[in-house]
């Protein structure tokens, strides 16, 4: 679980950037177009076109690109099973290097691992850009905002932007019990040490007690929402009140601009 350690995603980073001081709802924008546009169209163009807008916006955030990494490290056995499965289950009849067993492994295999395994790192990246440059109030607000014309539908918009905040935020809550966890039992004399199967096997066990840690806290915040007067479709007033601003509106002219390349990329 130690690798799991470094995880960004729902943890919020606090610079003075541009990127920080972007309206939520134009981040928010970003984040669904991208991921609109990777999910529809398997093009390698078009996830590189996307994956150096992300980078930039990256280095405008003045956030160590060391704390990105160590959270891409969680993620590496799953980059390598995705690659591994497209290299070994993509038949092809030209273009094979050799056979190996009943596999055939072939230049449409290695370029299928690789573009599957650049859209998870392009999903895994707009999940964790969000998280780092905006806090759990702004999120919310902006999801609030951007899914307020859909109550006209009947749509739990306030519950359904509610709940998606939550679950960011309780990754890295439960991540850090993980670890408690883990500690606790080292300090017992427990050994997690050992090959692969190894450590998994021992740490397994973890399982159940971070589970019914989970259930807990999910309990205690029914109860803390409740206690504050929480009620399905009551309309609320915000502190703070969302206003988009000049730099808004060009990184919303940057988006469209992008997302018309994309178009032509695709066709």
């Amino acid at each position: 679980m130690s690798i799991y350690q470094d995880l960004t995603i729902g943890q919020y980073q606090a610079q003075d950037s541009i990127v920080h001081r972007f309206d939520p709802r134009i981040k928010l924008f970003f984040v669904l177009v991208m991921v609109i546009f990777v999910a529809l169209a398997v093009n390698i163009r078009l996830y590189l076109l996307w994956f150096f807008l992300l980078l930039g916006l990256f280095l405008l955030t003045k956030i160590s690109l060391s704390i990105l990494l160590r959270s891409l490290k969680a993620f590496i056995l799953f980059f390598l099973f995705i690659f591994l499965l497209q290299v070994f289950l993509t038949s092809e009849s030209f273009g094979t290097y050799f056979y190996l067993g009943y596999f055939q492994i072939g230049t449409k295999g290695i370029e299928n691992g690789i573009i599957y395994s650049l859209r998870l790192l392009l999903f895994i990246l707009g999940a964790t850009f969000l998280s780092l440059t905006t806090s759990a109030t702004e999120l919310l607000d902006g999801v609030l905002k951007l899914s307020s014309p859909l109550k006209k539908l009947k749509v739990p918009t306030e519950e359904l932007s509610l709940m998606s905040t939550i679950s960011i935020r309780f990754i890295p809550l439960l991540l850090e019990e993980g670890v408690n966890l883990k500690k606790a039992q080292m300090a017992r004399g427990a050994d997690f040490e050992g090959s692969f199967i190894q450590r998994i096997k021992k740490t397994s066990p973890l399982l159940i007690p971070l589970f019914i840690s989970s259930f807990r806290k999910a309990d205690d915040l029914a109860v803390a929402l409740e206690a504050r007067g929480f009620q399905s479709g009551k309309k609320r007033s915000s502190y703070q009140r969302l206003q988009l601003k000049w730099m808004d509106f060009i990184m919303a002219g940057i988006i469209i601009l992008f997302s018309f390349v994309s178009v032509l990329l695709i066709l």
